[in-house]
């Protein structure tokens, strides 16, 4: 709750100036100050005012008070340009305006806080009605057997006594397990809906890391692999891979047969890897895969997809096939044990620039 005390002080305040102005702020009248020095010391007064309307607004309400506070100093910075009584009466009249404004939307947010509050107590107390219900019912049915149980203590005849014993204890009994079982089942389905929830989290979380074209890790997915693997401190490589001539490729052909190019390519990439790397579409045409092991291992895959995943692909389109020939720059460099996972990325992502820039000038 807010110290709406203070936005009733503010007020006064408000209609204070007011009165005051009323008697020195009449349109095209001079204001009635014996010297200049009794004007800026009026001036000043306003000014301090209006400062101390903007903090304390903000104390009272920060968000309706942020909107009031730049208002006022709009005011107060056109006072200090131009502090004629038509100024000070235009100043009076806006600052009206402001607190007005002010208070209708302070009063709002308290109506919204309270209804906010209401709703959260009534779900409370419908939750708390439910359990109390539910217990109500079982100490009623304790509360007569208990009282059978007393009863029994009056009988004299022995075998009666014996048989109401067995009957009440019998249904004590069914009566603890019925809440028991009750307890265990609304347990259970807590449980089971936790365990949904929590399902459907995973998935969610498992779908914003996966690339929706090739279903390979995005790059939000291979910068958390990316960091887990430097924070494990165990060697690996990076190899960074870029298609050669995609863009004219998906100039000539379309955009549909360029996104097949990329499934497959991501296909093909992907059979090179085992099950302890990682290979995502960093984005575009671009590709980035993490190999676990010395140094000599990234070397070894990146030859691989030189030899096994670049060259001719077959693309179906509408009532024919077309071939395309894929080309790549793959560079590769291992984890030096000290760089971050940027750091390294950045290394990679230049040693492939190298490698594309080197195939260029053969050509």
């Amino acid at each position: 709750m807010r110290p709406w005390g203070q936005i009733d002080s503010m007020i006064s305040l408000k209609k204070f100036l007011e009165s005051e102005n009323a008697i020195l702020c009449q349109p095209n009248t001079p204001v009635p100050f014996k010297t200049v020095q009794d004007s800026g010391i009026f001036l000043s007064a306003w000014q301090a005012t209006l400062a101390a309307i903007r903090i304390n607004s903000q104390r009272v309400v920060p968000a309706p008070g942020s909107t009031i506070d730049s208002a006022l100093a709009r005011i107060s910075d056109e006072l200090n340009h131009a502090a004629t009584p038509e100024a000070v009466h235009g100043a009076e009249r806006q600052v009206d305006e402001e607190l007005t404004r002010w208070a209708d939307k302070a009063q709002e947010g308290q109506q919204q806080s309270e209804q906010t509050i209401r709703e959260l107590l009534v779900a409370v107390s419908e939750a708390t009605e439910s359990t109390g219900n539910r217990d109500e019912k079982f100490s009623r049915e304790i509360v007569a057997l208990s009282d059978r149980l007393r009863a029994i203590a009056g009988l004299n005849n022995l075998p009666t006594i014996r048989r109401s014993i067995i009957e009440n204890a019998s249904a004590l009994d069914d009566t603890v397990t019925r809440m028991a079982e009750e307890g265990r089942e609304s347990i259970n389905r807590l449980t089971s809906e936790v365990a949904e929830y929590q399902t459907r989290l995973d998935a969610s979380e498992r779908r914003a890391l996966i690339d929706p074209l090739t279903g390979l890790c995005n790059r939000r997915g291979f910068e958390q692999q990316l960091d887990m693997r430097v924070q494990s401190r165990r060697s690996f490589s990076l190899l960074v891979a870029d298609l050669n001539g995609f863009k004219a490729m998906n100039d000539q052909h379309g955009h549909v047969l360029g996104d097949e190019i990329l499934r497959q390519f991501a296909t093909e990439l992907k059979g090179q890897f085992l099950a302890d790397d990682t290979v995502a579409r960093w984005g575009g045409d671009e590709f980035v895969c993490i190999v676990a092991g010395p140094a000599q291992e990234g070397a070894a895959r990146a030859e691989r997809i030189r030899h096994w995943v670049l060259g001719e692909y077959k693309i179906p389109a509408d009532t024919t096939t077309i071939t395309v020939k894929v080309d790549a720059a793959v560079g590769t460099v291992a984890w030096n044990g000290a760089e971050s996972g940027l750091e390294l990325f950045a290394r990679a992502d230049k040693e492939m620039y190298r490698m594309k820039q080197g195939a260029a000038e053969l050509v």
